[in-house]
């Protein structure tokens, strides 16, 4: 046994000897004063540190607003946070009490700026919603302990063989101020969710990197002065304090993997009640409440309706998972398969109005090759038209706009206006191409028509004029952001409708208002598009 043990013991001693001699000769090529004094003067409190922190954390702020990854991405490039993180690692590495102070309030007042500088951008922005950059930086993880480790150790040999330390400090950055960004977004919405969430990443980011940076600062030989005791006790301090970040960000961890499974059952079992009706999945979510079951909302667009489906598939989901869920499924009927909903309104409007408008035009065409007045009219036109019914005797002119994709509805009622004031006598009635009516914006959370809203209102009212519509539907959407309740939200897609509604009914249009919350692709289009594009109404003519 002896003998094994030696056949063990020596090559591990003779790599221990060379790791040593590695470690000699990599620290023997390093001035440590000079490193020493140079994170000293990075890491000190200044009016330049405050206000570039001021700036980089506005940017973030507005990148994350705007869920953009390259606004946040260049935030970061401007970032003065590694000097005091640097500071705060090497001081506690090489036991420097007083630079270790000057670290921590270096870091303490641009953590405060910027936390501050967020909360008032959030609070003076007309967009509130937590965007997935937002949602992103509310749930850190044992990744996300990762990566600070890594910035950190990259971050500390840049500084210490001094090069590359602005693309290091970008790494760094990254790490810590879209979290505070985050931190004072919750703040100014008063979600305290939000923005513990995010000032918790923050903190595990910021003692990952310094405690990273005093690991390799010691490897480097900074400090070796101070004795075998205080390696042991900074050892273990750094040791204590992974251990204790590792623990929630690996059990958020765990959250987050039992969260994706789930969803990927959920996905997987949608549709095996409806085998044989060719369905198709629209949208799908699963909320997870901290106490209670778990809750499965979908939409499934089939051709007929299957009863019993909600039951089935809780009853399937509870015997997978070993926990009640509650299922709530809407079935939307659907005659044929529709790739997206513009192409149905686009056949519709080809059938009900294009084809009336089609013989008019063609019986148009031959009267404006026989008229002989009027040129100065036609020379005026600013677009390509199908055909001009322009009479010099009863001085009138109607204009069949031809398709285009440079001008919009607004545009035409605007030429029309204007060439009826140039042309005093004349009555001029332009007819814009059928396409698909503009979104009606209304207000956030309210049935209430904004002035962007009521502007395009005016241009679909005159549009319908124009195409001699007669009956519409009026569609309300409303998004799925904040915390209203679902049917809450539902409520307020149909108010919507109706609002707009009664505008057109009192116009003498016969209006159907219909809701449609939780439309076809909605949880997705909000992703790609944002929560305001389902705050909005939208007018279809059907005859």
């Amino acid at each position: 046994m002896a003998e094994e043990k030696s056949t063990f013991s020596r090559p591990l001693k003779a790599l221990r000897i060379q790791f040593r001699w590695l470690l000699r000769k990599m620290s023997n090529s390093i001035d440590h004063a000079e490193v020493i004094e140079h994170v000293r003067s990075e890491g000190l409190l200044s009016g330049r540190y405050v206000f570039m922190i001021v700036m980089s954390c506005a940017i973030a702020t507005l990148g994350l607003l705007l869920s953009s990854p390259a606004v946040i991405i260049g935030a970061m490039l401007i970032s003065p946070l590694m000097g005091p993180i640097m500071l705060m690692g090497f001081s506690l590495s090489i036991l420097d009490w007083p630079a270790l102070r000057r670290g921590m309030l270096s870091m303490g007042c641009g953590t405060v700026a910027a936390i501050a500088i967020s909360f008032l951008i959030t609070l003076v922005s007309p967009l509130s919603d937590a965007t997935p950059e937002i949602l992103a930086r509310t749930r850190p993880n044992f990744f996300d302990l990762l990566v600070a480790v890594f910035s950190g150790l990259a971050g500390g040999y840049a500084v210490i063989n001094r090069k590359g330390e602005t693309i290091v400090g970008v790494a760094i950055a990254t790490a810590l101020m879209p979290p505070l960004a985050v931190t004072g977004f919750g703040l100014a919405i008063g979600s305290l969710s939000i923005a513990g969430g995010a000032f918790f990443l923050f903190m595990t980011n910021l003692l990952a990197i310094a405690l990273s940076v005093t690991i390799l600062s010691r490897l480097y030989s900074f400090g070796a002065g101070h004795g075998s005791k205080s390696t042991l006790w900074q050892t273990a301090l750094i040791v204590s304090v992974f251990a204790a970040l590792s623990i929630p960000l690996g059990l958020a961890l765990r959250d987050i993997a039992y969260e994706t499974r789930v969803l990927n059952l959920v996905k997987s079992s949608l549709l095996e009640p409806f085998q044989e009706s060719r369905a198709r999945v629209a949208d799908v979510s699963v909320s997870f409440p901290k106490d209670g079951d778990l809750m499965v909302q979908a939409t499934v667009r089939t051709r007929q309706q299957v009863a019993g489906a909600e039951a089935s598939l809780a009853e399937k989901l509870s015997a997978e998972l070993g926990r009640p869920v509650l299922v709530d499924l809407d079935q939307v009927l659907v005659d044929e398969d529709k790739a997206l909903e513009t192409e149905s309104f686009m056949r519709l409007a080809d059938s009900s109005i294009g084809a009336p408008l089609r013989e008019e035009i063609s019986r148009l065409e031959s009267m404006t090759r026989q008229s002989q007045g009027a040129s100065a009219l036609r020379a005026a036109i600013p677009f390509e038209y199908t055909a001009a019914d322009i009479d010099s005797n009863a001085l009138r002119a109607t204009i069949f706009a031809k398709p285009t994709d440079t001008l919009s509805l607004s545009a035409f009622r605007t030429i029309e206006s204007r060439m009826s004031s140039n042309f005093a006598n004349w009555t001029v009635v332009i007819i814009p191409p059928v396409s698909e009516l503009p979104a009606i914006a209304f207000e956030t959370g309210s049935a209430e028509i904004s002035d962007q809203g009521e502007s395009v209102l005016g241009d679909s009212v005159w549009a319908l004029q124009r195409w001699g519509a007669g009956a519409v539907e009026v569609v309300g959407y409303a998004s799925t952001s904040g915390e209203v309740q679902r049917f809450d939200n539902r409520s307020l897609a149909i108010r919507r409708a109706q609002a707009v509604a009664d505008r057109l009914q009192a116009l003498g249009f016969e209006a159907t208002p219909i809701g449609e919350y939780r439309a076809f692709r909605q949880t997705a289009n909000e992703r790609e598009r944002g929560y305001r594009s389902f705050q909005a109404v939208i007018i279809r003519p059907v005859s």
